[in-house]
């Protein structure tokens, strides 16, 4: 049975993670933990899903991303389903969690790959007040710094009340042409933002909301940079395919085993319910 992570989350957490959009939670996770995910995270890795894929920019192998392990793998499954849902209880107070996917992110080390400002909101194929309010949980797989990528987040953007276009990671123009409402130029005006980033050792976990805007440089140090990054529904989200969101998500709940039609309410087995 997993330790409970909930239990890791102070108060203090709760309130900087609804003023902020961002909270880092330390010791989220147990190091018995992530001595079994780190494996775990290699071996799907190197056995990649239908839903995987390299999102390198420029040379390939830089930055792998893979989605819904706890499908195929084991100790995926295991983590999620017993207790890995219980940080987002708490920080977004939401009495049920449904957990939408899980999504490995791992730079390779020495990666020139920076991941683009973005927000995560329109990449998803959802509608809804749940999907509204998604919370991302970020463990730590490795040690963490900013030279190895860690993600950077703008403080209370979440509360923007923007809907911004995604942007593609591999810088592959995927996504150009959109009548919405592109990201700012942050890197270019760093000065007119509260930007916060947090050095972190495995098990320490950050909390974001999915209308904030966040980003990663390259990977410049000598350790890889995995992350592990579930995405969890603190209230009701149904399917709503639209031409910007991501494609591998669209294939996952249009036409992957649930077969959702649009409008439909995501649930069932493959997108299990947590209540607390």
């Amino acid at each position: 049975m997993l330790d409970n992570p909930g239990s890791a989350v102070t108060g203090q957490n709760i309130e900087d993670y609804q003023r902020d959009g961002v909270v880092c939670v330390r010791g989220a996770i147990s190091s018995e933990w992530i001595e079994r995910l780190r494996p775990a995270a290699d071996w799907v890795q190197a056995n990649p899903g239908p839903y995987d894929g390299d999102i390198s920019a420029g040379a390939k192998g830089q930055f792998y991303g893979g989605q819904f392990m706890w499908r195929r793998d084991v100790t995926f499954r295991e983590f999620i389903l017993n207790g890995a849902a219980a940080i987002a209880h708490r920080l977004t107070g939401a009495p049920e969690i449904r957990l939408f996917y899980d999504f490995l992110l791992t730079k390779e080390a020495g990666a020139g790959n920076p991941t683009p400002w973005h927000q995560d909101r329109l990449y998803y194929p959802l509608a809804g007040d749940g999907a509204d309010h998604i919370c991302s949980t970020w463990i730590a797989l490795d040690p963490v710094t900013l030279k190895s990528g860690a993600v950077e987040y703008i403080k209370g953007s979440h509360a923007w009340g923007k809907h911004f276009a995604p942007a593609s990671f591999s810088d592959d123009g995927r996504y150009g042409g959109l009548d919405i409402e592109a990201i700012p130029d942050v890197e270019g005006n760093r000065g007119d933002y509260d930007i916060v980033n947090f050095d972190l050792e495995p098990g320490d976990c950050v909390a974001h909301h999915v209308m904030a805007v966040h980003g990663a440089p390259e990977n410049n140090a000598d350790i890889r940079r995995r992350g592990l990054s579930i995405r969890w529904l603190p209230g009701k989200a149904t399917y709503d395919p639209r031409e910007e969101t991501q494609h591998q998500l669209m294939a996952a709940l249009g036409e992957g085993p649930d077969k959702f039609e649009a409008g439909e309410t995501i649930d069932g087995d493959n997108f299990p319910l947590f209540r607390f």
